[in-house]
């Protein structure tokens, strides 16, 4: 699926119960502490365990507990408390697929997981074993109809040239060679970049419809 940008790219950490109560019995002044401490301080034990701090929490946190080991007879270091913390990392927005784009793309799974199927079974199953993509009848009559497809778009591309090229001037009067030519190339290209878009659909169906699960045929009448 498409994954949008990161709104928030910064890390967060769920405080644990050795953090809360650290924070709840050992901080006296949080005047200047950033607002993850100072919820943790102020709100109950219940709604401290929705909040997240982010790395400026941390920091402060860290240079409190310098300073406080300077006075307590009990040395608290940030790692200990931080200890089986969760770190929520940024993740990015998922945008859900189109549903017809979703739905063609399970379609062509299918039918490649079908392609795999038969030419894995095709040796053992007598129904199958001959499949019409091997017969060289079935690959003559594709090459046929991309020959043929290639030929329209060759003939379309060359009829708007002429048409450019002669059309034109048979229409208003007589206009320059040069200015003829123009008008050729530019009637060709139109016509080009339409056809090799309709040639890349119909080739692209072709591929696709050729390789479509066939009906088994029964061996004996019901």
């Amino acid at each position: 699926m498409p994954i949008e940008m990161i709104d928030d790219p910064s890390l967060c950490i769920k405080p644990n119960i050795k953090l809360i109560d650290f924070v709840a019995k050992h901080l006296t002044n949080v005047d200047n502490a950033p607002p993850g401490i100072a919820t943790l301080k102020k709100d109950s034990r219940k709604k401290c365990n929705d909040v997240l701090l982010k790395l400026n929490d941390i920091n402060w946190l860290n240079e409190y507990l310098q300073e406080y080991r300077k006075t307590a007879t009990q040395k608290v270091y940030l790692h200990e408390i931080l200890e089986g913390a969760d770190v929520i990392l940024p993740t990015p927005k998922i945008t859900p697929r189109n549903p017809e784009l979703e739905a063609r793309i399970q379609k062509l799974t299918a039918q490649q997981n079908a392609r795999e199927y038969r030419a894995m079974t095709k040796s053992v199953d007598p129904v199958r074993k001959d499949l019409p993509e091997d017969s060289l009848a079935y690959q003559m009559k594709q090459i046929n109809k991309q020959l043929i497809a290639v030929a329209q778009f060759i003939f379309s591309v060359l009829a708007g040239f002429v048409f450019g090229f002669i059309g034109v001037e048979l229409i208003v009067g007589n206009l320059d060679f040069g200015f003829r030519l123009l008008l050729g190339i530019i009637c060709a290209l139109v016509i080009a970049l339409a056809e090799i878009y309709f040639l890349a659909i119909k080739l692209n169906e072709d591929c696709y419809d050729a390789f479509s699960t066939p009906t088994p045929k029964k061996l004996h009448q019901e």
